[in-house]
């Protein structure tokens, strides 16, 4: 099995898709966010006690297909299990992470082995940690008598930067890509719409690996500039801190080289507009997403 198909299982698509325990909780007991500023994921998670154990949970928030997977297994693993339980397997699921041996989960909780994959991706273990690490936050919380908390991805253990720099690894693949002026999503200009049609079709090809659906139907593509054989894509990816930029990237050039006319490629990666799912993607890609 290659390190992307361990990486983004169906499980792990699956859970994205269809969140468990996703919304929040008005009468909460506990009321804990978390953000990673590494690739801007955020969350918060809502629990009710009873008795000393998890009656209910839930979270919301935005990110990765990592991060927002994680929560819904966290809150699925953790509801009807004691404060200690749900501290322990927090633990146990944080070295599974960080760790270089598998970890043997609870019975009933196997879909948590689908995330081991991500510690091949030092700097995708975070967006894995995040609602375990704010779970955790809040379990302090409540020790301490509080009922509130938050907790910043990377203010303990390891940071996946410097992981990244032990393998040797730049820990940052796209400090090229800027934070670029807003640039209007469109067609471009000066080309005819034959060739547009051309282009993005053969952008099509272009499989964003995380999600396992083409960058047109996704949004990621803002713009397309055609000039005497000459290609400019200005793009964005779904987080600045997506590890298989470089491989989209290889992907957009090989598939417009296919194009016998295409004399010269230029991708052009920005960060402004932020990529939306709810405005920028397809109506099918919505449904796939399950975004109404």
């Amino acid at each position: 099995m290659s390190l992307t198909d361990d990486l983004y299982k169906e499980i792990i698509l699956e859970h994205f898709k269809s969140p468990r325990n996703h919304g929040r909780l008005d009468h909460a007991s506990i009321m804990a966010q978390g953000a990673n500023p590494f690739c801007g994921d955020e969350l918060e998670v809502t629990l009710l006690l009873e008795g000393g154990r998890i009656r209910e949970i839930r979270f919301e928030g935005k990110g990765c297909s990592i991060s927002q997977a994680s929560a819904s297994m966290m809150t699925e693993a953790v509801t009807g299990r004691s404060l200690e339980e749900a501290r322990i397997l927090a633990h146990q699921f944080k070295s599974a992470m960080l760790g270089d041996t598998s970890v043997q989960f609870p019975e009933g909780e196997e879909d948590l082995e689908a995330l081991e994959g991500v510690r091949k991706y030092p700097v995708r273990i975070k967006c894995a940690t995040l609602s375990w690490n704010t779970l955790l936050e809040g379990l302090m919380a409540h020790q301490e008598g509080r009922t509130e908390a938050t907790h910043l991805e990377g203010e303990e253990g390891p940071s996946a930067d410097l992981a990244a720099h032990a393998q040797g690894k730049d820990p940052s693949p796209f400090e090229s890509g800027r934070a670029a002026e807003q640039i209007p999503i469109g067609s471009g200009s000066g080309q005819s719409g034959d060739l547009q049609e051309q282009v993005r079709n053969a952008l099509r090809s272009v499989i964003d690996p995380e999600l396992n659906m083409n960058i047109v139907d996704l949004g990621l593509v803002y713009r397309i500039d055609i000039q005497d054989g000459s290609l400019r894509i200005v793009y964005t990816l779904t987080s600045p801190g997506c590890p298989l930029g470089p491989v989209i990237k290889s992907q957009i050039q090989s598939s417009l080289a296919a194009m016998g006319w295409v004399k010269e490629i230029h991708p052009e990666l920005v960060w402004s507009p932020p990529w939306d799912p709810h405005t920028m993607a397809s109506e099918e890609a919505k449904m796939e997403l399950g975004i109404w």
